[in-house]
């Protein structure tokens, strides 16, 4: 029988999990959108003033931030 203590534990890593999927999914979207790496991209958008481009990539690098925080954490647990 789970104790609520290891219940929790498993709760939040299944929660981790679902967090990185979803933001592992929106980086996949982007590359898939610009057919293209983020760095690729970041070279491209940095030339040419383009704001719908500007504003995907900030989002982009955010998504990116945050995966890697998340699969910190993941890795830890």
């Amino acid at each position: 029988m789970l104790n609520s203590r290891h219940a929790n534990e498993q709760v939040e890593k299944m929660m981790l999990l679902y967090e990185f999927h979803i933001v592992r999914e929106k980086l996949r979207l982007f590359e898939k959108k610009y057919g293209k790496s983020f760095e690729e991209f970041e070279i491209e958008v940095k030339k040419k003033e383009d704001f719908e481009k500007w504003d995907d990539y900030m989002e982009w690098k955010a998504y990116l931030k945050a995966y890697e925080d998340l699969k910190k954490v993941v890795t830890e647990k």
